[in-house]
């Protein structure tokens, strides 16, 4: 008596091969996918950090100016006269605006010192910088706070109105009397990619 035999199931090599043909394209797809979305969950985070940066700047800027000052600055040389306000074109590494504010909140007067402060912006390697410093009559041991506001920023254009007269530069040391401000300071700061930030400023102790 002869024991009958029983066919085995299993998968030819051809369907083997369209199984994985199969997995590899839905790998793929998954992958690019995933990196897809992660490609733009990255984007979104760095345009967020854009947009938070560009916000403090204009933040900052503005306040600056709204709290802007007559107070003279005391020239460290102690020869050159004294002025309340400089601003111009940048030139190399040099400020490009610089002034005496005011409003800076001392509670208690916790700490030695009054509350103004001299404040300049620089631009420095494609970098917006706004210097602090914690006295108004800074001297060169004098500390200063530093902080980067804006990155790839080409250029920095300002105008001074008065009267409904526009300068493009300002100083407040020759042709003004100290006790005379601008009325409204603009700030346009052109990036590297030629957009465009404008910012429009009323100035605080203004006569």
């Amino acid at each position: 008596m002869t024991r009958s035999s029983c066919p085995q199931a299993g998968f030819t090599l051809a369907e083997t091969m369209v199984a994985l043909f199969i997995l590899a394209i839905v790998s793929s797809a998954g992958a690019a996918l995933l990196i897809g979305a992660t490609s733009t969950s990255q984007q979104i985070r760095d345009q967020e950090q854009i947009t938070r940066q560009l916000d403090v700047a204009q933040r900052l800027i503005r306040q600056d100016i709204a709290e802007l000052s007559t107070r003279a600055i005391r020239p460290a040389d102690g020869f050159s006269p004294a002025g309340n306000l400089f601003g111009d074109t940048p030139r190399g590494e040099e400020p490009f605006l610089r002034f005496v504010r005011s409003g800076w909140l001392n509670p208690g007067y916790i700490e030695p010192r009054s509350g103004f402060q001299s404040v300049q912006y620089v631009l420095r390697e494609g970098r917006l910088i706004r210097e602090a410093s914690l006295r108004a009559d800074a001297t060169p041991g004098t500390p200063v706070s530093s902080r980067v506001l804006l990155d790839n920023v080409r250029t920095v254009e300002l105008g001074f109105v008065r009267g409904g007269q526009r300068s493009e530069f300002w100083r407040g040391d020759a042709g003004h009397a100290l006790e005379i401000l601008p009325d409204v300071i603009e700030m346009s700061i052109v990036f590297e990619n030629d957009t465009r930030l404008t910012l429009t400023a009323l100035t605080g102790g203004r006569i």
